[in-house]
């Protein structure tokens, strides 16, 4: 696993005071109106790490209405923008070894950013609450390999030998199932210290040997449950930023134009106040030139019959000074040498470049052509419908964009594709929705190498298989801040309008489902179909799915959307969808209602968890393993009680978790279960490693109802 960005959070930054903690994954979107800071929020981001030394500008990036207070407050220290990173296995081994802790303390990194310029790296994270395992197990299985296999212990009489090797057995059997905790890291460290003492007198190898490779293990786990501080250095500092992503930031602002007036691009080249609009376009016009291997300048240069040198303008693009000078014959023959050497780079530069986009643009096969004419350089485009080449500018602003960030991401990841974070900025905003949707499509593609992070207010950009990673972002009404909530349902009164593509989004699932002949399942709500999904995409990977059809899971925003979206779904055919209900006494009176009006005659199609589960107010969480959502509540909330030491098998477990919550005086917020589906989802991997069969037959049996 990569190093990647587990959440972020911003500061007195344009229009942001202060934002909440948002959470990314590898493909997250952030909705909302314009004016929400949705844009705010990814420049922040970018200038944390940005791929192209993007520069912090306090008068375009400090809060404008704060400005006067800049430099008579000192803010030049303040800092702007937070992000936790979680660090690759290697790489934090690496960095645990440098600054003696264990390795789980230094899992996760805060790094942030000044606005001098400055980082601040830190492991705040330092205390463990709980380990796997696993990670004993690997320990003492790695101590034993290596104690058995040296001289300090085979030199040893069998007598002691044997005394050591059933010690260290008798430690191992005390090892619980899945977690433990600093009760018995302290045990196991005081009972080796113990058994040591007792059995190795005045021998110096072994204790030496137990010392080095297993108490100072341990002992650091008892640091890390303690929350003993971690301090970092200047050369892990170094290390960690080599180490992070980089972010490439894209907007409409970098859109090339076709035509391109080479002596002003070469004066942009040169100055530091260009504006935010200027900076962008001279930055996609930077790695346009990079691209093709050749500066504005030896394209100038050898566009010209006569040695030229460049013309110097003022700010109003009027002429300020020019010479000219006629050449030798020799010079001439060079210039036309080198002419030809332009001409073959610009063809082969656009020949490779017409294949890669091939792989990437679903629209249509381009072909591009690059063509340089004295001042001026021009970006031709044609197809087989229209073979004449065509300006770019001539084509549609969708394919303008496309291009665009195509080439800026190509060149500033260096064609890695790897280590490197994409901020897109409302991407294919002119892009027509069906190339919006290819758009979606090829975005799940890119973060499987690429974590993603984008903006969008368009439906056709909201991808509905990916709903637990969509965030709303809106001004709280109360206090103006900036609020960026995962919670999508109705009741979100300032939400209301950011998330209006989510629930458009939700009417075009729901017409895809009748154009495309797919099988829908209402759901009440987005942790349902969250939990759905995953249980979905379990069965297929383990083979038994085989399905012709795509199951979509519609969350309905409680039963009392369920109404409508069931006239949507049921508008081709006279065929009912299957509703899949809590037992709780909601959802329970809701399925009454439906068996005696719509669907009294197809019963069949009204299920509710309870069918599987058994006589109680269970929901879907309850059709999960327990311990996979008790890990994660205990690791979002830490109040003095574990939900573990709280949770009782069998019964309901979102009751008990709400009832827990009152108890320690934990505040649930409002889409706590959206929260808690996501987390799960994103863990996908780990979670759903050793599933209990009972659970995967109830699975099944859930499955062949709904395909039967």
């Amino acid at each position: 696993m990569a190093t990647k960005l587990s959440r972020f959070k911003v500061y007195n930054f344009r229009s942001i005071e202060e934002s909440d903690w948002i959470e990314t994954a590898d493909n997250s979107c952030l909705v909302g109106t314009n004016e929400a800071g949705k844009t705010n929020l990814l420049i922040a981001l970018w200038k944390l790490n940005p791929a192209n030394k993007e520069p912090i500008v306090p008068l375009d990036d400090f809060p404008r209405h704060l400005y006067s207070e800049y430099k008579a407050g000192n803010h030049k220290e303040d800092i702007f923008i937070s992000a936790d990173f979680i660090l690759e296995d290697s790489f934090s081994e690496e960095i645990a070894k440098r600054l003696k802790c264990d390795q789980e303390q230094v899992k996760c990194v805060l790094v942030e950013r000044k606005y001098k310029g400055e980082h601040v790296i830190s492991f705040p994270y330092s205390q463990i609450d709980e380990y796997p395992v696993s990670v004993l197990q690997d320990l003492y299985s790695k101590f034993q390999t290596d104690l058995t296999g040296n001289e300090v212990f085979t030199k040893e009489p069998k007598e002691l030998q044997d005394k050591i090797t059933s010690f260290l057995s008798e430690q191992v059997n005390k090892f619980p199932s899945d977690t433990f905790s600093k009760d018995l890291v302290v045990s196991l460290k005081d009972e080796a210290i113990a058994f040591a003492e007792k059995n190795f007198g005045k021998k110096q190898n072994l204790p030496n040997f137990f010392s080095r490779n297993l108490l100072k293990h341990l002992i650091k786990m008892k640091d890390a449950f303690d929350g003993k501080p971690v301090q970092s250095t200047e050369e892990v500092d170094k290390m960690i930023l080599e180490e992070i992503p980089k972010f490439v930031y894209y907007s409409d602002y970098g859109n090339l134009d076709s035509e391109i007036y080479l002596p002003r691009v070469i004066e942009d080249f040169g100055r530091e106040d260009l504006s935010e609009s200027a900076r962008a376009k001279a930055r996609t016009l930077d790695v346009l030139f990079k691209y093709v291997n050749l500066s504005p300048k030896e394209i100038y240069e050898l566009g010209n019959e006569s040695k030229t040198i460049i013309k110097k303008l003022n700010h109003q693009g009027a002429v300020v000074s020019t010479e000219e000078k006629e050449l030798s014959e020799e010079e001439i023959r060079d210039w036309a040498d080198k002419k030809r050497e332009r001409g073959i780079l610009l063809r082969s530069a656009a020949t490779q470049l017409t294949q890669r986009f091939r792989k990437w643009w679903l629209q249509g096969d381009y072909i591009f052509d690059f063509q340089a004419d004295g001042r001026h350089f021009r970006i031709n485009v044609s197809d087989s419908l229209r073979p004449e080449p065509i300006e770019l500018e001539g084509r549609s602003r969708g394919l303008q964009w496309f291009f665009s960030f195509f080439l800026v991401f190509l060149v500033e990841t260096k064609e890695g594709h790897t280590n490197t974070i994409l901020l897109l900025d409302e991407p294919g905003l002119s892009l027509h929705p069906i190339a919006q949707y290819d758009l979606a499509k090829f975005f799940r593609k890119l973060s499987e190498d690429n974590q993603l992070i984008y903006t969008s207010h368009s439906p056709f950009l909201v991808d509905m298989d990916n709903l637990a990673n969509v965030k709303a972002v809106y001004i709280d009404s109360d206090n103006g801040r900036t609020r960026v909530s995962s919670n999508l349902r109705y009741n979100e009164v300032d939400a209301e309008k950011s998330i209006f593509p989510v629930h458009a989004a939700l009417g075009l699932t729901v017409s895809d489902t009748l154009l495309l002949g797919c099988l829908p399942v209402l759901v009440e709500g987005v942790s349902d179909q969250i939990y759905l999904s995953v249980i979905k995409r379990y069965l297929i990977g383990k083979g038994f799915l085989n399905y012709s059809k795509e199951i979509v899971f519609i969350p309905t925003g409680g039963v009392k959307g369920m109404g409508p979206v069931t006239k949507l779904v049921t508008s081709r055919d006279d065929q009912l969808p299957y509703v899949l209900l809590d037992s709780d006494n909601v959802g329970k009176g809701y399925k009454k209602s439906l068996l005696t009006g719509r669907y009294l005659d197809e019963k069949e199609r009204v299920l509710e968890v309870a069918d599987y589960l058994g006589d109680k107010e269970y929901e879907i969480e309850d059709l999960l393993p327990a311990d996979a959502i008790i890990e994660i509540i205990d690791r979002q909330y830490r109040p003095d009680e574990y939900f573990e030491d709280f949770y009782t098998k069998d019964e309901p477990i979102v009751d008990q978790i709400e009832a827990w919550a009152k108890k320690n005086g934990v505040q649930l917020e409002d889409g706590w279960k959206v929260d808690v589906a996501r987390m799960y989802l994103n863990r996908f991997d780990k979670l759903m490693e050793n599933i209990p069969k009972e659970m995967e037959d109830k699975w099944k049996e859930i499955f062949d109802k709904l395909i039967s």
